[in-house]
């Protein structure tokens, strides 16, 4: 597909088949991740693919507890928030089941002598961003998320991520097992104001 239609169409997908991505559609993803932008061509990126069942199965334990935050809290009112909450939960029910977990990291380097997190960040989610449109451009899911950001001290360990580098992006990654796309968006006219607001 093109990508039009797969940014279209990339919906965030929290529900996976156990089926397992093949190499060279992980290799895809990744080339275009680093195909982003990023500050003064940095490229200041890192990629840690997690596809080890028994690494997954060590990373899903930590995020159970989070599914039953998440199953603890009150039925929202309205179809497209309950789909979300549902998400939410099977994320935290399955993370170590999906069959490869993307953790998209950043090194904080620019500008040199006097580094700010935001161009880091800026650099991490455009790498994120990439990786989730080519991953519905090759019939894959994924789902953009910062679940990492509850239990990163763990997660650091059992990935041996250094102490000097951030994780910008934590981004469950295979085949979808649920409706893709179209993603529901507001009206370009209505957020797009030409020479001024």
């Amino acid at each position: 597909m093109d990508v039009f239609e797969a940014m279209g169409t990339a919906r965030a997908m929290r529900f996976f088949k156990p089926d397992p991505v093949p190499q060279e559609l992980l290799d895809k993803v990744l080339w275009a991740a680093t195909r982003a932008s990023s500050p003064n061509n940095t490229q200041c990126w890192d990629f840690v693919v997690v596809t080890d069942a028994a690494v997954r199965k060590q990373l899903g334990d930590l995020f159970k507890p989070f599914a039953d935050r998440v199953a603890s809290m009150p039925v929202p009112d309205n179809a497209v928030d309950r789909r979300t909450l549902a998400g939410a939960k099977n994320l935290g029910e399955n993370m170590g089941n999906f069959p490869c977990i993307i953790f998209v990291c950043g090194h904080n380097v620019y500008p040199p002598g006097a580094p700010r997190e935001t161009f880091m960040y800026s650099a991490v989610y455009a790498a994120s961003q990439n990786l989730v449109v080519a991953a519905r451009a090759l019939g894959l899911g994924a789902a953009f998320t910062t679940l990492h950001g509850v239990f990163e001290a763990d997660i650091r360990r059992i990935l041996r991520i250094p102490d000097d580098v951030f994780i910008g992006t934590t981004i469950p990654l295979g085949y979808p097992d649920g409706p893709t796309g179209p993603v529901s968006r507001r009206d370009v006219a209505d957020v797009v104001h030409y020479d001024g607001w």
